[in-house]
């Protein structure tokens, strides 16, 4: 589905995403795990445009991503939530979720808005829909983001640190919504998280990125016994 080769990003003197390969096949959940400032997030701008290769070539379902804009790539099929809830405050949380539809998939406002309601009882918010975004929580919040994500009816979607400030039981809830989207709405996934408890029982497979370099792809249990994995953790490193 999704295949990076020798993907490259730097920021003046700093490579923060160096020479990385890698494949995401059809209906995977995959975590991306490595220490603060490892590239992680910076590896999800590359593929979204936020932050455009500098080397390298990025291909989802057949079409080179490099080149194109950010809302090109949504509509192409890639959906994006962020560690820190990026919403608009004052509007509703139906109209929030209905942006995803309408600049993720060209929907009409008022198919936009059907699609959006579907979405918010998926993931359990369809009861605040008339609601202000800035009367939720912060585990709504997630929520409406993987809501919204969803509303652009995604192959893909790229979840940056969901898991962010949640208490275990939250953070469960969470992660039983990425299992239903992948089996329900076959939507595939690429998921940072630093809750290795989360990541090691929800993952098919863990990308370990370390100063911009891969240097670990297989099994939880495989990364779970790598050297070179537990040797980028040492040193008071938080996972």
């Amino acid at each position: 589905m999704l295949r990076g080769m020798n993907v490259t990003k730097t920021f003046g003197g700093l490579t923060a995403v160096d020479d990385v390969s890698f494949e995401i096949e059809r209906g995977e959940i995959v975590g991306l795990i490595g220490p603060n400032g490892a590239g992680k997030t910076t590896l999800f701008n590359a593929i979204t445009a936020v932050h455009p290769p500098d080397e390298g070539s990025i291909v989802f379902n057949g079409t080179e991503l490099t080149g194109l804009k950010p809302h090109e790539i949504a509509q192409e099929g890639i959906a994006r939530t962020f560690q820190t809830a990026r919403t608009f405050n004052e509007s509703s949380v139906l109209e929030n979720v209905a942006v995803g539809a309408i600049f993720g998939n060209g929907e009409s406002i008022e198919t936009a808005e059907t699609r959006a309601r579907d979405c918010l009882e998926f993931v359990g918010l369809g009861e605040y829909e008339t609601e202000a975004v800035g009367s939720l929580n912060l585990v709504d919040r997630k929520l409406l983001e993987l809501a919204r994500a969803l509303a652009s009816d995604p192959d893909l979607i790229l979840v940056d640190e969901i898991g962010s400030g949640l208490s275990p039981a939250e953070l469960e809830e969470l992660t039983e919504r990425l299992k239903r989207a992948r089996k329900e709405r076959d939507v595939s996934i690429i998921w940072i998280e630093h809750i290795m408890e989360a990541i090691m029982g929800s993952t098919d497979r863990i990308i370990v990125l370390n100063q911009g370099e891969k240097i670990a792809d297989g099994t939880p249990e495989e990364v779970q016994q790598n050297k070179a994995v537990a040797e980028a953790y040492l040193g008071g490193v938080e996972v």
